[in-house]
């Protein structure tokens, strides 16, 4: 595939992510723990919701997936972009499976059904999948900052974490996707998720870096990353707010979207700079 079709696919993949996102949104807040309405064939209703919670999870996190490796191959190649991905997956699949049967690193967790099938019974399959996905997002925006590649990798952490503080109450406090057994820093969850979080991520960071080489820093100039980093944020926040989780809704959102803007920033402001003094040099010349 050319570069072209790349970023198409890329498209039509986030997209997609967006479409499901934006029908779980609205599913979670008119039929997840409501009564059937009077005006409405409850066989079909009741058919909808079960597709609904069978399907869209899995759907959602492949459709991410598929958007960040097409993203990543425009710039890197398709080669380039699928190693990067199977290699984070790889990973996280070991460190989720152990971290699963084990409590190590993450502490002691488990999993619902409503996401897909689970790997040994254990993990369900789009869990490495959501951390490349999500890592591509974070690289993306850190490698905006122009900073070093210790910097860059801990930047995209920081992006990994700051999506962490708000899809946590979200997807196992207000909802049940997963839960801790143990732990109740943040919603139920213990101190040692955040922290295994910022160890896991440079080291996938420099994974994902080495395996797409040096040409993943043109992500910098690609909308998509921040488009699929504030997606992915939308299904969390608003299980916040459906079920009252506020101080999540509230920090977890102020999180993300310090994330997603802070590399735009600069530029932001030195535009603003730039034409106040252009302003003032047109004054000038008036009076003159």
């Amino acid at each position: 595939m050319t570069a072209v079709q790349y970023r198409r696919f890329a498209w039509i993949a986030t997209i997609a992510y967006t479409a499901l996102t934006l029908i779980s949104v609205v599913a979670f807040f008119q039929m997840v723990g409501k009564p059937v309405p009077a005006s409405a064939d409850a066989s079909a209703w009741q058919a909808g919701y079960a597709f609904g919670m069978k399907y869209f999870g899995a759907g959602i996190i492949w459709c991410g997936f598929l958007a960040a490796v097409a993203t990543l191959a425009v710039h890197v190649g398709g080669r380039r972009a699928i190693t990067a991905a199977v290699a984070v997956s790889a990973i996280t699949l070991v460190v989720e499976l152990i971290g699963a049967e084990t409590g190590f690193p993450f502490g002691e967790h488990g999993y619902g059904d409503e996401l897909g099938w689970k790997v040994f019974g254990l993990i369900p399959h789009v869990i490495p999948l959501s951390w490349f996905h999500m890592l591509l997002a974070s690289l993306g925006l850190a490698v905006r900052f122009r900073a070093g590649r210790g910097l860059t990798l801990g930047l995209a952490a920081l992006g990994l974490f700051a999506w962490d503080v708000l899809m946590e109450p979200g997807m196992s406090a207000a909802y049940p996707f997963w839960y801790w057994r143990e732990g109740d820093l943040w919603y139920g969850m213990p101190l040692a998720n955040w922290t295994s979080w910022l160890v896991i991520g440079p080291v996938i960071g420099y994974v994902a870096m080495r395996c797409a080489g040096p040409k993943i820093h043109n992500l910098r100039d690609d909308v998509l990353p921040a488009t699929l980093y504030a997606t992915t944020g939308l299904l969390p926040f608003a299980l916040s707010v459906r079920f009252g989780l506020w101080p999540a809704a509230i920090v977890g959102g102020l999180a993300m979207v310090t994330f997603v803007a802070s590399p735009f920033l600069p530029a932001f402001f030195a535009r603003r700079r730039e034409a106040a003094a252009a302003a003032v040099a047109t004054r000038s010349a008036t009076r003159a």
